[in-house]
C-alpha cells in the first residue's frame, strides 16, 4: 500500500486531508512501528500547536478504515504500522524494537484446522518475543 493509496482511501472515507493527517501518514512510512507518543513528538517539531488528541484520533480513524494496524504489547504503549502484506513480528524484550518477519507456511497451518472443520481463520497474528542480536 502506497502513501497515495492511503490518502485516496482517506478521501473516499470522508476524512479531510489536513497537513497534520498527511504528515502522520508520512511518519508511518518513515518510522519503524512508532508509538503514538513518538509520532506526536515528531509532529510538534513541524506543527508546534498540534494536540495529542489529533494524533490519537487520526490513528484511530486510520485503523477503523483499515489502512493502519495497531500492535499491542502487554501493558506497553501500542505501536502502529501501515497495514500492508501479512507478516509476523519479533519483539525484543530488551530494547523494544519490533522486527518484521516473512510468514512461513501460514497457509499450511490454517488448512489443517479448516480441513478438520475445527475452525475457519479470518484473521491471525503471530508474535515472537526474545532478545535481538543487537542486545545479546
Amino acid at each position: 500500500m502506497s502513501k497515495e493509496t492511503i490518502l485516496d482511501h482517506m478521501k473516499e472515507e470522508g476524512l479531510r486531508l489536513t497537513p497534520q493527517r498527511v504528515y502522520i501518514v508520512e511518519l508511518l512510512f518513515e518510522l519503524s512501528h512508532p508509538t503514538a507518543d513518538r509520532i506526536y513528538t515528531l509532529m510538534t517539531e513541524k506543527f508546534p500547536y498540534v494536540s495529542q488528541a489529533t494524533v490519537y484520533n487520526t490513528l484511530k480513524k486510520l485503523k477503523e478504515i483499515g489502512v493502519v494496524k495497531e500492535l499491542t504489547n502487554g501493558d506497553k504503549s501500542s505501536n502502529f504500522e501501515v497495514n500492508e502484506m501479512e507478516h509476523w513480528h519479533f519483539n525484543c524484550k530488551v530494547c523494544g524494537e519490533i522486527y518484521d518477519l516473512e510468514p512461513a507456511k501460514t497457509e499450511a497451518l490454517m488448512a489443517v484446522g479448516t480441513q478438520k472443520g475445527a475452525f475457519q481463520v479470518e484473521i491471525y497474528q503471530v508474535e515472537f518475543y526474545g532478545v535481538c542480536a543487537k542486545c545479546m
